[in-house]
C-alpha cells in the first residue's frame, strides 16, 4: 500500500540494531527494568529469575482442551501467576490497554493458544519453530506480494518499526488523495448515516454490497436486525499525553522504546491509571527534520484503558469532596466541564510520572492531551466463536449484501485492519466480477462475503 501510494520517500524506518528496537522497559519496584533479549539475560533478570523454575513446568504440562480462556488463566496455568502479574499484564497494557483477566487468549495472543494446542507446550513449540497463525489467504497474499516486491523481505528483516515523516497521518492523507484523484471513489464527509442504507439529507443509495468499517456497536444501531455479537465487547478509552521538553534540561538516562506499567504495580491506584510511556525521540529519531532536531525530548504517556472510568471517578470524587459518591460526581458534571477537568488531571499524571520514573525535573515546554474515547475494542473470552456466529448471521440475514471490517472484529492493529480490509475488498470484487485472482477463492463462499471468513481459520 505504501508503494502504491508513493509514500516510500516519507518512510521513517527504525532498524533492529537501534536502542528503540533492543531496549524496552518495565517499571516495577521503583525503577526501570530492561527486558532481557536472551535466555542468559532472563536467568539473572530481577523480575524473571525467580519465576523461571515454575515456568519450566510448561514443558511437561499438557493442553487444557479449552476452546478459549482469558490471557491470565492461560499464563497462570502454564507459567505461574508471577508471569501474568509482572510481564504479560504490562504487554497487555501496551497493546490493548486492557485487563488480561477478561481478554481472550485465542483472539489476542493466538500464537500461545496454537503452540499449546499443536505441541502441548509453549516453550517446546517455540523451540521447534511453531506457532505461526496464518490462514490460507495470508499465505497466498504473502507469496504474491513477495513475488512482486522481493526487496520487501530485506526491509522486514532489517526493520523493527516504522512511521512516516509527519506520523501516521501521512498514510490517511495519502489514501484520501489517491482515492479522490483516481475518481474511483465518492467520499461524502460529514454525512450522517441513519440506517442501512439512507444518508441524512441525501437520496437513498442503491448498492450491490455494503462494507461497514464502523465500530460494531455503531453498526448495530443501523441494522433492522442487529446480531447481539455486535454489542458484546466493550471498548476502552485512553488519554494520550504528548510532552515536549528542552533537551538541554531533560535527557533519558536509558534510551529505548519506552516502558510499561504491569498490574503488579497497582497502576490504577499507585500510578493513577498510567499504562506506559513511549520515548518518541528515541523510538523514531529521524522524524524531526527541522531546527528542533536534537534539541527536544518528546515523550508520549498513555493513561486509562480498562482503568479509565475508575481512575476518572476517583479523581472527580477527590476533587469534589462534598459529593457523596464517585458516581454522583460523574453524573452531575457537564460533559465539556468534565473533559476539561480530566484533561488537566491527565496532564498532571503524565508530568508527575516522567518526574518520578525518569528523574526529569524540568517542566515540559509543550503538553497536549487527547482523550481517545472507546478507541480500542476489547476481545473478551469467546470472541472468535462469536465472530463465527456473526459470520453465519450475516450470511443468513443479508446474504452477501453486508460485509464488515475494522478493529472491532479480527485484529485491532493497523496491519490487521489493512489486511482484513484488503481481504474483504478482494472477495467482494471477485463476487461482483465473477472472477478469481487466486486469493479471494480461499476465503469461503463467494456468493456471500461477510469479511469474517478468516474467523474459521484462526
Amino acid at each position: 500500500m505504501i508503494k502504491a501510494l508513493r509514500l516510500d520517500s516519507r518512510l521513517e524506518p527504525v532498524p533492529k540494531t537501534s536502542p528503540a528496537a533492543k531496549n524496552r522497559f518495565i517499571y516495577a519496584h521503583k525503577k526501570l527494568h530492561m527486558l532481557p533479549t536472551s535466555l542468559a539475560g532472563a536467568l539473572t533478570h530481577p523480575l524473571l529469575a525467580a519465576k523461571l523454575p515454575r515456568a519450566g513446568l510448561d514443558l511437561i504440562k499438557g493442553g487444557s482442551g479449552q476452546e478459549d480462556e482469558s490471557i491470565e488463566s492461560f499464563v497462570n496455568r502454564r507459567f505461574g501467576k508471577g508471569f501474568s502479574d509482572d510481564l504479560i499484564s504490562a504487554m497487555v497494557h501496551g497493546i490493548y490497554a486492557g485487563d488480561l483477566s477478561k481478554l481472550s487468549v485465542r483472539s489476542t495472543f493466538g500464537i500461545l493458544y496454537h503452540l499449546e494446542k499443536d505441541y502441548g507446550s509453549v516453550i517446546l513449540g517455540m523451540l521447534m519453530g511453531g506457532g505461526a497463525v496464518e490462514t490460507p489467504w495470508d499465505r497466498t497474499l504473502k507469496e504474491n506480494i513477495m513475488a512482486k516486491m522481493p526487496e520487501l523481505k530485506t526491509f522486514v528483516d532489517k526493520t523493527s518499526i516504522y512511521s512516516f515523516t509527519d506520523g501516521l497521518e501521512d498514510l490517511s492523507k495519502a489514501l484520501e488523495q489517491d482515492l479522490v484523484e483516481s475518481g474511483r471513489v465518492n467520499i461524502r464527509k460529514e454525512s450522517w448515516v441513519e440506517k442501512l442504507i439512507s444518508i441524512k439529507d441525501h437520496d437513498p443509495i442503491q448498492a450491490n454490497t455494503v462494507i461497514a468499517a464502523l465500530p460494531p456497536s455503531k453498526l448495530s444501531h443501523l441494522l433492522p436486525v442487529a446480531p447481539p455479537e455486535l454489542i458484546y465487547n466493550p471498548s476502552v478509552t485512553v488519554a494520550v499525553v504528548n510532552l515536549v521538553y528542552n533537551a538541554d534540561q531533560a535527557r533519558l538516562a536509558s534510551p529505548g522504546f519506552g516502558y510499561l506499567i504491569p498490574r503488579s504495580e497497582n497502576s490504577a491506584v499507585r500510578h493513577r491509571g498510567l499504562l506506559g510511556v513511549v520515548f518518541d525521540s528515541c523510538a523514531i529519531p529521524t522524524q524531526d527534520k527541522g531546527p528542533s532536531r536534537d534539541h527536544t525530548l518528546k515523550l508520549t504517556a498513555m493513561i486509562g484503558g480498562h482503568m479509565f472510568e475508575d481512575v476518572a471517578a476517583h479523581h472527580e470524587y477527590k476533587s469534589s469532596p462534598s459529593q457523596s459518591s464517585p458516581s454522583q460526581s460523574i453524573t452531575q458534571h457537564d460533559s465539556k466541564a468534565r473533559e476539561k477537568e480530566l484533561t488537566s488531571f491527565f496532564k498532571e499524571v503524565a508530568t508527575d510520572a516522567v518526574k518520578r520514573h525518569l528523574q526529569i525535573d524540568a517542566s515540559p515546554e509543550i503538553v497536549k492531551v487527547h482523550i481517545q474515547h472507546d478507541c480500542i475494542p476489547q476481545y473478551l473470552v469467546g470472541h472468535l466463536q462469536r465472530m463465527q456466529t456473526l459470520d453465519r448471521s450475516l450470511r443468513k440475514e443479508y446474504d452477501g449484501l453486508l460485509a464488515v471490517t475494522g478493529a472491532g472484529y479480527l485484529g485491532v492493529s493497523i496491519n490487521d485492519c489493512i489486511k482484513n480490509a484488503r481481504e474483504v475488498a478482494e472477495s467482494v470484487m471477485s463476487k461482483l466480477e465473477e472472477e478469481d485472482d487466486g486469493e479471494a477463492a480461499l476465503v469461503g463462499r463467494q456468493d456471500a462475503v461477510t469479511g469474517l471468513e478468516r474467523a474459521w481459520f484462526l
